[in-house]
């Protein structure tokens, strides 16, 4: 593994008055230290993730599907199963409970009789990082925290300022160098302190580099969408798997496709299943699919080579149209391929012109203006139907993870120039003739 997985950061928890009532073990899921919610830290510099457990049985006395059914929607109804100790921590602008749309063009055109979009795009700050980042941000108000960092290629970063900025905190973010103009614009906007990070090796992402570096030497708390970085905020992506739950009745789909990159969407929201099913709220797991570019699939090598979990081969390099999935070190990938392993998953890497095909497709087929990270898995399912390992009949969720407003170069130059023409219907009629 390479040097970058070992993080040494400094930081400072205040400790509060009373439990997560239904937290019961904090372990790192690499040295295997176990922690107390007084002590608990956002990481514990070993390079692994702190694993939070719940307490399942007691969860069950105070939990059960008509409480949740009654509560109001939103990401924030699951409270109990997030690891905060106090509701007045809750930092939030309505993320959660975006739409799943059973898919009719898009789906008849791809032989799927039951395909379900889950719009990621109309959280807060256009993507799925949303789930993460808010609950990550609150747990850092909770604890006394002033400044909160991360390293992004561009929506987790995005999410972190716009939660930052809610709660009062002086947000730090290191982009790659070419990261999109557009997120670096909305970054700005937010008021973050934005600077753009050179690469100097291959198979070393210099953002997180310099995040570790930063936290230690300058005491501020990371908040990435990494697990290894930031325990806390790792848990908000359950709430995924919990809204998908309810939304299809209790009966999970037969599949989930993840566009994956550094594995936390993907591991986060099968974590969300697995405990909705301990809690007898669903009675069967989907099958994940973890989908990568080819430019960047270290995870999908891992699963196919039976690389061991915590000592995944990083990726040498990260050329990609889709730059939100190009994470050549993948830091919750020892819990992606756990959860294939545990749930029959498959993994199975994309080539970029099918990432384009699917982010126009799904634009003109479905009305839903995506990034190219945000469809990747929908090249996936392509592969995986024509091969036979999805049935038609099969019931399949993908989640469109990202706005097609953060890399507006894509969708510009895959799609044709805008006439200018004369007001006359003669040179409209024209201009419509010669429509490729």
């Amino acid at each position: 593994m390479q040097a970058t997985s070992h993080i040494t950061l400094a930081y400072s928890v205040m400790v509060v008055d009373v439990k997560v009532s239904f937290v019961s073990t904090y372990r790192c899921a690499k040295c295997g230290k176990t922690y107390e919610n007084e002590t608990v830290p956002p990481n514990d510099g070993c390079g692994g993730r702190i694993d939070i457990e719940l307490d399942i049985e007691s969860l069950k006395d105070v939990m059960d599907k008509t409480t949740l059914v009654n509560r109001e929607a939103g990401l924030w109804k699951y409270f109990e199963f997030l690891p905060l100790t106090k509701r007045e921590s809750i930092v939030t602008l309505g993320e959660g409970n975006t739409a799943l749309l059973e898919s009719k063009r898009l789906a008849e055109k791809m032989h799927l009789k039951h395909l379900f979009l889950k719009d990621e795009t109309t959280n807060p700050s256009g993507s799925f990082k949303d789930r993460p980042i808010c609950v990550g941000i609150s747990r850092a108000l909770e604890d006394g925290v002033k400044t909160v960092a991360a390293a992004s290629s561009g929506n987790a970063a995005a999410s972190m300022s716009t939660y930052a900025a809610r709660a009062g905190l002086e947000a730090m973010v290191f982009v790659p160098e070419n990261a999109p103009a557009g997120k670096l614009i909305h970054l700005r906007t937010l008021g973050a302190n934005v600077f753009r990070v050179k690469k100097e090796k291959e198979g070393v992402d210099p953002t997180t580099t310099l995040l570790k570096d930063a936290c230690d030497q300058l005491n501020w708390v990371p908040c990435p969408s990494f697990g290894p970085f930031n325990c806390f905020q790792y848990e908000g992506t359950k709430s995924l798997a919990y809204e998908i739950s309810e939304q299809m009745n209790w009966k999970p789909p037969d599949w989930i496709l993840f566009p994956t990159g550094s594995g936390g969407l993907m591991s986060g929201t099968m974590k969300g299943f697995s405990e909705f099913e301990q809690m007898g709220l669903i009675d069967e797991i989907p099958r994940p699919v973890v989908v990568q570019p080819e430019g960047c699939a270290p995870i999908v090598r891992a699963f196919k080579e039976e690389q061991p979990p915590l000592d995944i081969k990083p990726w040498d390099s990260n050329e990609t149209i889709a730059g939100g999935l190009a994470d050549p070190f993948p830091w919750d990938g020892d819990a992606a391929l756990k959860h294939l392993k545990a749930e029959d998953g498959q993994a199975v890497s994309v080539p970029d012109p099918l990432i384009e095909k699917y982010l126009l497709e799904l634009g003109k087929l479905e009305g839903i203006f995506a990034e190219p990270s945000g469809v990747a898995a929908l090249a996936g399912l392509e592969l995986l139907v024509d091969d036979g390992t999805i049935d038609s009949s099969d019931r399949v969720v993908v989640p469109i993870t990202g706005s097609g407003f953060k890399d507006l170069a894509t969708p510009d130059r895959l799609t044709p120039d805008v006439r200018v023409i004369t007001a006359s219907v003669k040179d409209l009629k024209t201009a419509l003739a010669k429509r490729k």
